[in-house]
This record gives structure tokens, sequence and C-alpha cells, in this order.
């Protein structure tokens, strides 16, 4: 049986917080009812979490025992503009994690074998020296190694070349870990979600490991209504908000927002930057706004975040490139990917990668039982914080 995944036309239904194809209410009743005709206990609960001082949603969902022991953790976050999006982002978040670890423990979804015995159906090794920024010269030198290697594999699928490709599994969970899983009321959904994942993961790193100075952008050109109101929720605590263009070259636009409070810094707060991706620029901006909320414990309750795609500052100062940019632009000026229907903005995700030599491989991790559609993405060449900086195709093949 041969290895697709077909892109079928989703037209949202709901795009008030994010774009999806129904509302997060029917997302939520959907899951609850999903998992209670199952005989495994997914979902305990969801609780809203956060204190209410700015007044954006922080959601919980926390695992039922089944879930505690394939995840390995007790709760998943969700977040988003409304009650109802939040709670909707962490069920989702646990089905995600849930299919995905499912996959990874599931031997059946894997064969041992080196590149060498698979040949022209494995992945090229030309994508294998982009996946650890390794020089050709030196990668070349080590190939007679790497081909003897037995690797653990998986089939996945090339989105633009739409065929069918062997991965080494263990090659790039080294690499990214979990960092590339994602889950969504429909296939569309899910892979625009683990694709802009990758990519606002990749500029981050970019941008933070040289400093760069990249455009801000003036916080009264947004136009979208709940960028708005979360903006004015921000303003009237009195915190700091400032927001960048991470686009970079990508064709995709990502925004970083980097927010304090000058009141409760540094007893009770911590300096927030983190990024978000969508096709559409005000909906990038949505994400990232909600998500420094969830990281920042309402800017008063003494929480520390753990830094996962941008750092830490502990000093406003350190952060003059951002806070005082070179050069302010309008969202406007922002690539836009944008259209009402979800199998286009997946293509357009395609297209702008394929224009700059990235393949995007997905790996198909939807639970048999829970049916939600769920996905590992993979794009060879991405950046991902310090994990493959430095390094070589050498140096990884000795790790495994």
């Amino acid at each position: 049986m041969s290895y697709k995944i077909e892109l079928k036309d989703a037209l949202k239904g709901y795009t008030y917080d994010q774009d999806k194809i129904m509302s997060p209410q029917e997302t939520v009743a959907r899951f609850k009812e999903k998992t209670a005709k199952l005989n495994l206990d997914i979902l305990s609960q969801t609780r809203r979490i956060d204190n209410g001082r700015l007044d954006i949603p922080i959601f919980f969902s926390e695992c039922g025992a089944d879930a505690k022991n394939v995840i390995g953790t007790k709760k998943q976050m969700g977040k988003g503009g409304t009650p109802e999006q939040s709670e909707a982002s962490a069920v989702m978040e646990l089905a995600e994690r849930f299919s995905f670890f499912s996959f990874v423990q599931k031997e059946d979804n894997f064969f041992y074998s080196t590149p060498k015995e698979l040949g022209e159906k494995a992945l090229s090794y030309e994508q294998v020296i982009k996946s650890v920024h390794d020089n050709k010269e030196d990668a070349l030198k080590v190939k007679p190694v790497f081909d003897e290697l037995p690797l653990k594999w998986t089939r996945g699928y090339d989105l633009a070349k739409k065929e069918e490709v062997l991965i080494p599994f263990n090659w790039f969970y080294m690499i990214n870990e979990f960092n590339g899983p994602s889950a969504g009321n429909c296939t569309e959904e899910a892979l625009s979600q683990g694709i802009c994942e990758l990519i606002e993961r990749h500029t981050s790193s970019i941008v933070s490991h040289e400093n760069l100075n990249v455009p801000g952008i003036n916080l009264d050109s947004f136009t979208d209504p709940l960028v708005i109101e979360m903006l004015a929720k921000y303003k009237k605590e009195g915190l700091k908000v400032y927001a960048s263009d991470f686009s970079l070259d990508t064709g995709i636009p990502t925004i970083a927002v980097l927010a304090w409070d000058p009141a409760t810094f540094p007893d009770l707060s911590e300096i927030v930057w983190t990024a978000g991706t969508a096709p559409d620029p005000e909906k990038a901006m949505s994400r990232a706004l909600t998500e420094t909320a969830q990281l920042a414990g309402d800017f008063n309750s003494g929480t520390n975040y753990v830094a996962s795609g941008l750092p830490k500052f502990t000093n406003i100062e350190d952060a003059k490139f951002i806070t005082h940019p070179d050069k302010m632009i309008n969202i406007s000026a922002l690539p836009n990917l944008s259209s009402n229907n979800i199998k286009t903005e997946v293509e357009n995700l395609i297209n702008a990668l394929d224009k700059r030599e990235y393949q995007i491989i997905v790996i198909n991790t939807q639970h048999e039982a829970l049916e939600i559609p769920a996905f590992y993405a993979i794009i060879p060449g991405a950046h991902f914080r310090e994990r493959a900086v430095a390094a070589s195709v050498g140096m990884f093949s000795a790790r495994l």
C-alpha cells in the first residue's frame, strides 16, 4: 500500500481567534465525545489556570491515566484569545502529544535497516547533511560510515514532491525531539500548525543566535479585532510590548513579541520573548500574544517559564536590538499566505519553502482509536535552538 497524504479543501468556519474549520466549542465537544467512547482514559478534565490579571485565558488539559502513561506528563497547556479557543488548544495539545507518543512507542511503526540497504527509497544523503548543517566536503568523507549505520526507519511523505520517502526516525528525533508534532480538526489544519511551528523555531533560532536587528512592527498598524483587544489588555496593565518581524527570507509571516512589566520585574515577573507563525500575519501576532500570556503567568505570579524557542533576557538593556530596532514597519509589509481555504494556505507554505529549497516531510501519527488528524513534520535544515549548531554527520553518527 502506498503511503500518501492528500490535501482536500478545508474552508474556514471560524476566524475570530485562530483560523479553523469549526468553532472551538465544537472542537472541544467532539474531542470529549470521542474520548468518552474509547476504552482509554485520555482526558481527566480541563481547567482555566490564569489569575485573570491580563484576562487572556490559559487552560490546562489534565491527562487521564492512559495519557499520563503514554506522554509521561500530567497536563498539557492551551492558549487563545478567548476561553473557548484556549480550552480547544489545550485538548488539541493533548491529542497531538498522545497521538505522537503512542506512535513512537509502537514498534510496528518502525523497522531497522541501513541507508545502503534501502538505497533510493531512503531520504537522500543531501538532506541528511542539511539536517545537521554540515558542509558537503566533510560529510562526504563520513558517508561510508553513515551508509552502514543500522537506523530506525519509518514511512514519511514529501509534500512538495508528493511521494513516499523512508525517514531515519531516530536521526531526526535526536535533532528535533518532539518539536514538529501537530494535530487538528482536519489534515490541513494539522499540517499548517506543524509547518508553522517549525518555521517559528527556525527563524527564532537564527535571530537569537545572531542577535539580528530585525524590523519592529508598529502596534497601531494591526487591524484584527482580537489582536487590538489583546494589545489593549497589555496596555491597561502597564506592560511594555514590542513586536518584531521575524519572517527573514522565508516568505512566511513570523512575529515575535517581547513583553515585560516594569512594575513587577524582576521580583514577580520575567521578560517574556516568544514568536508566532501563521499563514496570515495578523494571526501570527495573535499566536505570539497568547503564547506570551501563557509563559508570563500574568506578569505578577512569580512563576518561571522554560525558554524554548527564544532565550530569556534577564536585563531589558540586553534586548535593545528588539526594543530599539533600526527600522519600524507596518504589519501590511509582512508576507501574507492567507486564504479562506486552509488547503490553499498549506500549499502556499509548501511552495514558499520549496522555492528556498527546503523539503517538508510529514509522518502520519494519527491514533487509530482517537482518529484526530495528527502528524510529525520534519524540515531538514531548519534550525532549532542549539541542537544542531556546529554539528556534523560524523558527530551525530557517533551518538547513534
